[in-house]
């Protein structure tokens, strides 16, 4: 029986990976923890404290264990596979980047800021349920709970963030995944990619940014064919 640990976006929660906790927990030991500012988990949200959110988890447990993430908890993931190599049998990363998309992340988060927080919140509902009607109440919950100034806060710290001179000391198996709609980030899903030693990249096919809420069964089919 292996561990997993699945770390949600910014903005998300843990229960956003009930398909998955559900579809692997009668196999595998299955951790879906709130980061941070999100879900049950008080704030506030920091790089650091949702890093130590995982490293927490993996220090609980007798061996390695494996760690699935989606955009901005990729960052997290890879903090804490160099924080605790020992203590990471591999990874599954979608959505995510080694650093931040230079000019064009800047501008996002000042747009975003520019947003009174309710419009932020329904203008992202849609891509954080995965276009899903019956989880856009959940998204929305999610992102109002962790709140504006946090959510600005957390891509603040991911835009000063560049992981590219440390990824080869992460010598775990590695799956890089983006969705195929996910445009913008597939360039970034390359360069992490690259950066690992040990690393495939898979465009997933008619996928999003949270593509584990459009395509549930996809995803969990995914996460299982790699740890097994």
């Amino acid at each position: 029986m292996s561990t997993l640990i699945f770390v949600h976006a910014f903005g998300s929660s843990g229960r956003a990976f009930a398909a998955q906790a559900a579809a692997l927990g009668e196999e595998h030991r299955v951790h879906t923890p709130d980061l941070p500012g999100h879900g049950s988990s008080p704030g506030p949200l920091t790089l650091d404290r949702a890093v130590a959110t995982v490293r927490d988890l993996l220090a609980q447990e007798d061996g390695p264990a494996y760690l699935v993430a989606l955009s901005g908890g990729v960052s997290v993931a890879l903090l804490a596979a160099l924080d605790a190599p020992e203590k990471v049998a591999g990874l599954v990363l979608s959505g995510g980047a080694a650093h931040a998309d230079g000019a064009g992340a800047a501008v996002q988060r000042r747009v975003l800021g520019l947003l009174p927080e309710g419009v932020l919140v329904r203008a992202m509902t849609s891509m954080y349920a995965g276009g899903r009607a019956e989880l856009k109440e959940q998204a929305a919950e999610d992102l109002r709970r962790l709140g504006k100034r946090g959510f600005l806060a957390g891509l603040g710290e991911l835009g000063r963030l560049d992981l590219r001179p440390r990824l080869a000391g992460i010598k775990v198996p590695a799956l890089v995944l983006c969705g195929e709609k996910d445009r913008s980030n597939i360039p970034l899903a390359q360069e992490l990619a690259d950066g690992l030693p040990d690393a495939e990249l898979r465009i997933v096919p008619g996928a999003g940014h949270i593509w584990n809420l459009e395509q549930p069964e996809q995803f969990t089919r995914t996460v299982r064919e790699f740890i097994t």
